[in-house]
């Protein structure tokens, strides 16, 4: 990689103070989780360098739309402090497209797509052990 891309990472919406925020964290974990399987939608037929690549690439697709699936009922929950939340992920996800687009959908930019995406997922599984459908 030649130039560091710098993501802000929506951190916020993903924390809580007290009980009162945890239904908009776990909106927040879902809402992610459908931003990654919508962006990835758009690949669908993406394949790798090689058959291996193919099956992982697939497998976690596949893993992200059953935990969508799974926690759908989140979606019906109230939280006041969700539309923050939401923002933040959605520019976060823009800034991630842009930067794919940017980059002409390289294998670079698809390596910062990934590498985000992980530290995403690690966040959320380190800092929200009690997100219901998680669990």
């Amino acid at each position: 990689m030649d130039e560091n891309v710098v993501i802000p990472f929506p951190q916020n919406a993903f924390e809580s103070d007290n009980t009162d925020q945890v239904t908009g964290v776990e909106k927040s974990v879902y809402q992610t989780l459908e931003n990654i399987n919508a962006l990835f939608e758009k690949f669908e037929d993406y394949t790798g360098p090689d058959q291996r690549f193919t099956e992982n690439w697939n497998e976690f697709r596949g893993l992200v739309y059953r935990q969508i699936k799974e926690s759908k009922c989140i979606k019906s929950e109230a939280a006041q402090d969700f539309p923050s939340r939401e923002a933040s992920l959605k520019v976060y996800f823009e800034t991630i497209t842009s930067t794919l687009k940017e980059k002409d959908f390289s294998y670079c930019a698809w390596e910062i797509v990934r590498k985000e995406i992980l530290h995403t997922l690690k966040f959320i599984l380190d800092v929200n052990s009690n997100v219901k459908f998680l669990r």
